[in-house]
């Protein structure tokens, strides 16, 4: 049986998510590319989802309604890859370093490891992408625009003034 490290394990989870950088690093230069104007914000309020891409990902805008005062909102740049993708690429990774997926289960189970969920932890972390399963999908999420940004960055303003407000 080949022994597994955790130096090893952690060199396996860096480099599948280290392959989803070219993805990642599109998705951070278009956040910052793309114009954010009132046409733009309306349509996404009326169909929630504005596509950008499917080839070679599925990547779109999306807004998130959030309920307070002020009507605000968060707008997200989304990226899709399929789970089963992600899996192939960790089983392959692990076969390139001689370890089968029995090894790999037996290692997650003595460690109390999960190979899936530490990656995505290290996309988190590493490239400030949010990824989250949903079904047979992994999305990932930038946020691009967040209203209580603004709502924070006015109040930080007052708060950090150097005048002197009285009655």
């Amino acid at each position: 049986m080949y022994d597994i490290s955790y130096e090893l394990w952690l060199e396996m989870v860096e480099r599948v998510a280290s392959e989803y950088a070219p993805l990642f690093s599109i998705m951070h230069e278009a956040a910052r590319e793309i114009p954010l104007s009132r046409a733009l914000i309306e349509k996404l309020k009326s169909n929630k989802r504005v596509k950008l891409s499917n080839d070679p990902w599925q990547i779109w805008l999306q807004i998130d309604l959030i309920e307070d005062d002020i009507g605000g909102f968060r707008v997200y740049l989304m990226a899709c890859v399929k789970r089963d993708a992600m899996e192939g690429l960790m089983q392959l990774t692990a076969e390139e370093q001689g370890i089968t997926q029995e090894e790999i289960r037996a290692f997650e189970v003595e460690h109390g490891l999960d190979m899936l969920g530490d990656v995505l932890e290290q996309i988190e972390d590493g490239y400030d992408i949010l990824p989250e399963i949903i079904g047979e999908s992994i999305i990932f999420s930038l946020v691009i625009f967040d209203s209580q940004d603004i709502d924070d960055s006015k109040g930080n303003d007052i708060f950090w003034s150097e005048r002197t407000y009285t009655n």
